[in-house]
């Protein structure tokens, strides 16, 4: 210690963060022995009413008994557990059989060669949940003298229990379907060419349903089982296959292929943005910009009989400088104007514009872990993403629903309407 720190002559905002310092180290001495106390008495209690009731929850490995007059106590073996509080040591119980072999416990509230606390545990899930990398989610631990490595967390995202995603919060009978790309680093999948991966999207477009992601599948490529799988889930979640479904999509064949197997009763919806930007792109270079604005023009019609007189003015004028653009319009324009037809689908936006807008929040999400994204963690990151997207829409908490599947609940935890991690 300084000299100036022995007279008390150190100034004001020093003194007052030494003074904050103390009293931060006294409240996490605190909570250091509550959580001892806490942790070390449920242990004494489970084993005291296991030796209390007839059949105890453990079982002799040598003799077969369960008796719980079989059974005594052998003493205690030291362990120390990590939390964000500090190193607390608990004196973990033991148990004997009159056999003579030993007992081995499984307690509900301590795992095997744990060495961090479930507060721990959380502080990493709800770290990566909220968009925070690796490597400044350990130095904050190890901060709070928590010594977690980059490689221990890697361990914990692949061995992570994700929740079930239960049935659809609603009902919905209009959806958006896109796909993004991305790089997979590491060994690859079985049956995987190339270090590319596609994750395919199905975005909620009925207001009736207050969930906007409702599937997503992480696939090679985009084709038709990749959208099959994804049909599969949304089937698994609730939806009739036999109601009336829109799909609003880039018009893709890989899309109708998949999702027709699951919905064969699906009416398939192209997008006017994707339409008219193909169009253009098929075009003389100088001629691009003028090509993308008679599209949207054909394509923005009211009626079936406005949409053939502009389609037809169209053709008049650009057929013979891109015929490219005119083949490509004439193919994807009866899907495109589907809408407006008596029978047609009825759908709130003839684009689909909100699946591109979570594709980019899947991308914003996933940017800062690029390093560890693998076949093994890759799940987990796509799982925190659809949870984090999803929240903000349902108005509830995220992250009981992966404690609980991390304890064994088998059901999802929906009631936690407000961020209690927070």
């Amino acid at each position: 210690m300084s000299i100036l720190a022995q007279t008390g002559c150190l100034p004001q905002p020093q003194r007052k963060l030494g003074e904050i310092r103390a009293v931060l180290r006294a409240v996490r001495a605190v909570t250091r022995q509550c959580l001892q106390g806490s942790i070390q008495g449920l242990l004494s209690r489970w084993v005291a009413e296991g030796l209390a009731q007839g059949s105890p929850p453990w079982r002799c490995s040598r003799c077969g008994k369960q008796e719980s007059g079989a059974f005594r106590r052998n003493g205690s073996y030291r362990r120390q557990l990590s939390t964000l509080a500090g190193v607390i040591t608990l004196q973990v119980p033991r148990l004997r059989c009159r056999c003579g072999a030993h007992v081995s416990l499984r307690f509900p509230i301590l795992e095997p060669r744990r060495r961090h606390w479930w507060d721990v545990w959380l502080q990493v899930i709800e770290g990566l949940g909220e968009r925070v990398s690796v490597w400044h989610l350990c130095d904050r631990l190890h901060r709070r003298g928590v010594y977690l490595s980059r490689s221990t967390v890697v361990r914990w995202l692949a061995r992570l229990d994700l929740p079930p995603l239960g049935p659809i919060p609603g009902v919905t009978d209009e959806i958006q379907v896109d796909g993004l790309y991305g790089h997979l680093w590491g060994p690859l999948p079985r049956r995987w060419r190339d270090h590319t991966y596609a994750l395919l999207i199905a975005a909620n477009r009925d207001p009736r349903c207050p969930e906007k992601v409702l599937g997503a599948v992480l696939a090679a490529e985009e084709e038709m089982e990749g959208y099959r799988s994804l049909g599969d889930l949304l089937l698994g979640r609730g939806l009739d296959p036999q109601a009336p479904l829109s799909v609003t999509a880039d018009g893709a064949s890989a899309i109708k292929a998949g999702l027709g197997v699951s919905f064969p009763k699906a009416q398939f919806v192209r997008c006017l943005w994707h339409l008219s930007r193909l169009v253009a792109d098929l075009g003389p270079t100088e001629a691009r910009a003028s090509l993308r604005r008679d599209c949207r023009h054909v394509l923005r019609a009211l009626t079936w009989e406005e949409a053939l007189a502009r389609y037809q003015a169209f053709r008049s004028t650009w057929l013979e400088k891109a015929p490219d653009s005119c083949r490509a319009l004439a193919e994807g324009f009866e899907e495109a104007m589907a809408p407006v037809l008596p029978d047609g689908p009825k759908v709130r936006q003839r684009t689909n514009g909100l699946a591109e807008r979570i594709a980019r929040e899947f991308r914003r999400f996933l940017r800062p872990r690029e390093a560890l994204r693998s076949s093994a963690t890759a799940p987990a990151f796509v799982a925190l993403a659809v949870a984090q997207i999803n929240a903000r829409h349902r108005r509830e908490d995220w992250l009981p629903a992966f404690l609980g599947a991390a304890v064994g609940l088998p059901q999802r935890l929906t009631q936690f309407r407000v961020p209690l991690h927070t």
